[in-house]
């Protein structure tokens, strides 16, 4: 028995309220500090907060816990730089 947990396909895809708070958690684990939930606008690569490696770990948590898949082509550093653009995208790909 495979107890990996499971994401529905629409689950994720259509439900606009999840991205935040999934996004805003791995932000602050991946970079290890809250400010990046406390200011969506900061920076994450001018701080040095966000590298290449935890750009593909997020990636990783967008597809397990938002059923999103983003391909590294479709990541281009300005768009990704803050986590209120991040957001922004991922909003974007629901519609």
């Amino acid at each position: 028995m495979d107890n990996k947990p499971t994401t529905e396909p629409t689950a994720g895809v259509s439900d606009k309220e999840k991205i935040r708070p999934v996004i805003l958690t791995a932000l602050t684990d991946i970079c290890g500090t809250a400010e990046v939930a406390n200011n969506p606008q900061l920076d994450l690569f001018a701080r040095g907060l966000l590298d290449s490696f935890g750009l593909v770990e997020l990636m990783l948590t967008i597809h397990e816990q938002l059923g999103l898949e983003i391909a590294p082509t479709e990541v281009e550093r300005e768009m990704w730089s803050t986590p209120e653009k991040i957001i922004g995208y991922l909003e974007g790909k629901t519609r």
